[in-house]
């Protein structure tokens, strides 16, 4: 469906009987009702788009490149499937409400985008969503690649530690204390390296994939060399300037780390507690349900491994208000204010 289809579909439900097939965060959800509700004689289209607007994913104003004194860009109501369009009185020229942003050419209402964005948002199965929601399985799984990648771009701005700010490192599996092998359905197939800001709540994390180069690894020798390069070099990349890198029970010791158990010697029982196990607990959720994506060779998969980690822990940095942060992080990302040559 186009967006300048003289179609058009509402196939949206009340805010108020929402039965959604995943689970939402209330915040999230609360956000959700407000911006699809539908009050007053006014449609839902005009609405939504005010809403929008607000938020900064939908222009409210743009600038005719014609640029004549009679030029004037506004909104007007129109037989698309937007129901509205930019329009210049000046010249006549028009353009979908959709150019310049975030919508532009999805085959899907801009209401239904809302909805798969939403459903992201609440890291639901994307099949779940695009039949819960009408929207066509590729359509759906596209806005999810885009927003994947939006979170993994936001989750390289920044850096973990930084002066007087202690860094984290420890390797999954290996630091599970286990009494007896794995007998999971999915066993462990990579090894992780975590790592975690001490100085924020919710805990900041990096999950490295460790990569394997059969070329490289000839020899336990070579192994460990490999490793502990690979290590060196994501602490170093992930951690600011200044910042005291302590490597746990299960990372190599490597130049310029502190072991942990050298730094527990100092703490009471409570942050011995904390630094061991503790710090840990989302990290490993996180790498324990990435276990699902293993389902071949290690190489083939460690590339979906670490872009799931990357967006997981962009998550867990935002434990609210997650929708509403996100589409602004679309709007800041996408929108255009003015569209410029796009007549």
């Amino acid at each position: 469906m186009e967006a300048d289809s003289t179609t058009y579909e509402n196939n949206s439900k009340s805010s108020d009987d929402i039965c959604l097939p995943f689970s939402s965060n209330p915040e999230d959800l609360k956000f959700y009702k407000v911006l699809i509700s539908h009050i007053g004689n006014c449609s839902l289209e005009s609405q939504l788009i005010e809403k929008l607007q607000s938020l900064g994913l939908i222009p409210e104003k743009v600038t005719c490149p014609e640029n004549k004194p009679d030029c004037k860009v506004s909104l007007k109501s129109a037989r698309v499937v937007d129901r509205f369009q930019w329009l210049c009185k000046g010249c006549g020229k028009r353009l979908p409400i959709r150019t310049g942003t975030f919508f532009f050419r999805l085959q899907c209402s801009i209401l239904q985008a809302l909805q798969i964005i939403f459903a992201w948002c609440e890291d639901a199965d994307v099949y779940t969503a695009a039949q819960f929601f009408d929207v066509k399985p590729k359509v759906a799984c596209s806005i999810y690649d885009r927003l994947d990648e939006l979170a993994i771009e936001q989750l390289h701005k920044y850096k973990l530690g930084g002066e007087n700010a202690v860094v984290m490192s420890e390797m999954y599996p290996d630091c599970l204390n286990r009494l007896s092998p794995d007998t999971t359905d999915q066993a462990h197939v990579h090894q992780i390296l975590m790592m975690a800001d001490t100085k924020h709540i919710p805990t900041y994390y990096k999950l490295h994939v460790i990569q394997r180069d059969p070329k490289r690894l000839r020899s336990n020798t070579d192994k460990d060399e490999f490793l502990e390069e690979e290590i060196k070099a994501s602490l170093l990349r992930v951690a600011k300037p200044g910042s005291m890198l302590v490597t746990g029970n299960n990372v190599p010791l490597i130049d310029r780390t502190v072991p942990l158990q050298q730094v527990i010697a100092h703490c009471n029982v409570n942050m011995q507690h904390f630094l061991c196990s503790r710090i840990w607990r989302q990290a490993l959720v996180l790498c324990s349900a990435a276990r699902e994506l293993c389902s071949g060779a290690a190489d083939s998969c460690s590339a979906p491994l670490q872009r799931y980690l990357d967006t997981a822990s962009y998550r867990l940095r935002h434990p609210r208000h997650f929708y509403e942060h996100t589409l602004r992080a679309l709007a800041a990302d996408v929108t255009h204010p003015a569209l410029l040559d796009c007549f």
